[in-house]
């Protein structure tokens, strides 16, 4: 999705959903979706590897995060509700889970793009839901 000086980012399509509240509705204004982060600033690798030293095996380095990203719509705000960070077998060797404390989505940003994306899937929810209503009303 897009490219920065710390990494390549990548959210999954599948993930993409509203958040859930009481009794199985949903919330509309907020969109969650998980996002992967593959590392590849050689500082920011070394960085890693002397931060995670004491939880890598042999020649193990840190290459991954993955990032529970949650979206406030309509007040443009988000959130890294947790982050996991792996290593180059795929083994988690790290969790961080945030207060849910939301920030405004930086300009220009993965952030930013991101959230342009939230932006389409609640557009498209919106409109299929529309369109299966309009369908039910001529039936």
């Amino acid at each position: 999705m897009v490219e920065n000086d710390l990494g390549i980012y990548a959210y999954d399509m599948g993930s993409l959903d509203f958040e859930q509240v009481a009794d199985g509705k949903y919330d509309a204004n907020t969109v969650n979706v998980l996002v992967k982060t593959v590392f590849i600033n050689k500082d920011v690798l070394k960085k890693l590897k002397k931060d995670y030293e004491s939880k890598l095996q042999g020649k193990e380095k840190v290459l991954y995060c993955t990032m529970q990203m949650q979206y406030k719509m309509q007040e443009k705000l988000y959130t890294v509700k947790a982050m996991e960070v792996f290593t180059n077998t795929n083994r988690q060797i790290d969790v961080k889970k945030n207060n849910n404390k939301f920030a405004p989505i930086p300009e220009k940003s993965f952030a930013e793009a991101l959230y342009e994306v939230c932006q389409k899937f609640v557009t498209d929810v919106e409109k299929a839901q529309q369109e299966a209503l309009a369908q039910q009303n001529s039936n």
